[in-house]
């Protein structure tokens, strides 16, 4: 029986924050695909590929692809589209060579992989993740303390919500990690002045080059979110 894809968290770009399930895996991958993130200014580059490389992992076994980062999403999906195509057609015509597909993060969470791993599925192909530390969780182990505890609750926001889910979120008494900070910084901005009573943390390129992380709040309302941004946002306990 053929062996699944695998699909393997990267961690949120540390390389030490890569378990050690996942990089032994990797080192024994024939094939390796990796995203290499295309912005519209037409700039590429793979913190994926760096990630893995500087573990030892050799060159020839990354299978890199363009994926366009963009609002408009044709472009992503059809990348996404070539990869499955691509391992589809590999195991159709019997290939024995071991796939993974890696993401940053965990390949489970908000991961762009999860639309290949839709696509192998239709094929009928058996896939298997590999778990690894999302960035919120490594946010959180920069900003100390507990994320959640007791009878707490966790609500996690992809960075848009409308009206009446963000007055929801703030006015209750459980912890927030808002996503993707670029896309609702104006909602922040007006939550933090609004509800002082909550603590507020933010961080930038965790586990990356240019990790910054503040619970400033005059300090955070000065800077201008980057789309790799978190927030969050604690209620007071005692």
């Amino acid at each position: 029986m053929r062996e699944p894809i695998y699909f393997v968290s990267l961690g949120p770009g540390d390389p030490e924050l890569i378990t050690l399930q996942a990089l032994r895996l990797l080192e024994r991958c024939d094939r390796i695909y990796t995203p290499v993130p295309l912005a519209p200014s037409g700039r590429r580059s793979s913190k994926a590929s760096e990630i893995m490389l500087s573990l030892g992992i050799r060159p020839e076994q990354l299978q890199s692809y363009d994926l366009p980062m963009s609002k408009q999403r044709d472009g992503a999906q059809a990348a996404y589209r070539m990869v499955a195509d691509e391992i589809i057609r590999l195991s159709r015509e019997g290939s024995t060579e071991r796939i993974a597909v890696v993401a940053e993060g965990d390949s489970g969470f908000y991961s762009s992989s999860a639309y290949i791993g839709d696509h192998l599925l239709e094929a009928g192909l058996q896939i298997r993740q590999l778990a690894g530390v999302p960035a919120f969780i490594a946010s959180n182990a920069l900003v100390g303390g507990q994320l959640v505890q007791l009878e707490e609750q966790l609500r996690v926001i992809p960075g848009e919500a409308s009206a009446e889910e963000w007055a929801e979120a703030w006015q209750g008494k459980h912890t927030i990690v808002v996503m993707k900070g670029s896309l609702c910084q104006e909602e922040i901005l007006r939550a933090m002045a609004l509800y002082p009573e909550r603590q507020w943390h933010y961080l930038e390129f965790v586990g990356q080059e240019g990790e910054y992380c503040s619970s400033d709040v005059a300090e955070i309302s000065q800077r201008k979110f980057p789309y790799f941004s978190i927030i969050i946002s604690k209620a007071r306990r005692g």
